[in-house]
């Protein structure tokens, strides 16, 4: 594709001998906080819908991955070619049903059979538990609900009363505000209640699993 060899040339330009001091200067490490706020910054130009906005900010994430396989290429390391080739094996390996031979009707099934194939996938490293594996820097209501997730599918007992009054996603945020709103005017850091909360779930969650014979499965 012309335009991504003409940004790829771009980079070369940037990170070569001659290219952007600040640029140059660059590593793994110093481009994390990068990586984080372009991800937010997509996120804030989707709830805008105006496409200038987010082809601008998916466009700056886009070029934060170029960025890491210049850092990764000048120490040896890896290319943007090893990048693509690892993703492109991992997509055809987790849709068996659609470039392989099996049938999945539903995004459940979907999902399941992506969970059985990132647990084969992962199998040498032998995981203690279904909840290892989320990053450490995930904001904790994504954390939260993915831990809902993955414990749902296992019908965990563990998990926490569900309310069954049907909420609309509006109504919903109002709801959450609210939340917050009273933990302010309770002096109670919403941040430190939920971090804690979620440590209390893990465990007990740990401690059914370990009550399973095979928590994995």
């Amino acid at each position: 594709m012309h335009a991504f060899d003409t940004l790829m040339d771009i980079a070369d330009k940037l990170n070569g001998p001659k290219g952007c001091p600040w640029d140059i200067k660059q590593t793994f490490t110093s481009l994390q906080p990068y990586v984080l706020e372009e991800a937010h910054e997509v996120v804030e130009a989707v709830d805008t819908n105006q496409d200038p906005k987010i082809l601008e900010e998916l466009g700056d994430l886009f070029y934060i991955v170029i960025f890491y396989a210049k850092i990764a290429e000048r120490e040896g390391r890896f290319t943007i070619k090893d990048i693509l080739k690892t993703i492109e094996e991992k997509l055809i390996r987790r849709h068996p049903h659609v470039f392989g031979d099996e049938i999945a009707s539903h995004p459940e099934e979907v999902l399941k059979r992506w969970e059985e194939i990132k647990k084969q996938e992962k199998a040498e490293e032998k995981p203690k538990s279904l909840l290892e594996g989320m990053p450490a820097t995930l904001p904790l209501l994504v954390k939260a609900q993915k831990m809902v997730k993955k414990m749902h599918r296992k019908g965990a007992p563990t998990l926490p009363k569900i309310d069954k009054v049907p909420l609309s996603e509006e109504a919903l945020g109002e709801k959450l505000f609210s939340l917050i709103a009273s933990a302010d005017a309770l002096g109670i850091d919403t941040e430190s209640a939920l971090r804690r909360t979620l440590a209390r779930y893990e465990e007990r969650y740990h401690t059914w699993e370990e009550e399973k014979a095979h928590p994995l499965d």
